[in-house]
């Protein structure tokens, strides 16, 4: 074979790694998750905000997950970084009149509740902190609700911490 054909070969194939590498990034989203950041907002503040919020809408007090302290207590045994997150925490929460709008479509959406928004910030940014959650891509007028109310609680948190 000739050497510009290999060359233009490995070439080619460095390319596709490099693609293939960006396309798999860790930095990539997952699909359908939606994020905002909160430059400048340490993670307390807009944690207690979007607390505050859920409640707000009239749901009772959301269940918090510590997840970033998960990951910290158990790096040890897993061989993970203890500090992926500065602070992490799921909110999760339920509204009882969305939750029976998407199940009255379909029985099998009680696997949507309950719903989820992720507040964190990241060891080398304390003080700008980010929210993290997935609506769901239901085409339906409980999709639209939850979309909604998510919306909502989104908006009512940046409004608590200055934002809107």
């Amino acid at each position: 074979m000739p050497r510009r054909l290999l060359r233009a070969l490995r070439l080619a194939a460095i390319c596709c790694a490099l693609a293939l590498a960006a396309a798999t990034s860790s930095s990539a989203l997952a699909e359908g998750i939606v994020v905002e950041h909160f430059p400048g907002v340490p993670f307390a503040d807009l944690r207690e905000a979007l607390a505050d919020a859920i409640t707000d809408e009239g749901l009772s007090a959301p269940v918090v997950s510590r997840f970033g302290a998960m990951l910290e207590r158990t790096a040890p045994d897993l061989g993970h970084d203890p500090a992926l997150y500065g602070d992490a925490e799921v909110l999760s929460f339920c509204s009882a009149g969305v939750a029976a709008r998407l199940v009255a479509e379909a029985r099998e959406h009680i696997a949507l509740c309950p719903l989820s928004i992720a507040v964190y910030s990241l060891p080398h940014t304390p003080r700008d902190a980010t929210l993290a959650w997935r609506p769901p891509t239901l085409d339906s007028p409980g999709g639209d609700a939850v979309r909604a109310l998510m919306a909502r609680i989104v908006s009512g948190a940046a409004r608590l911490v200055g934002r809107r």
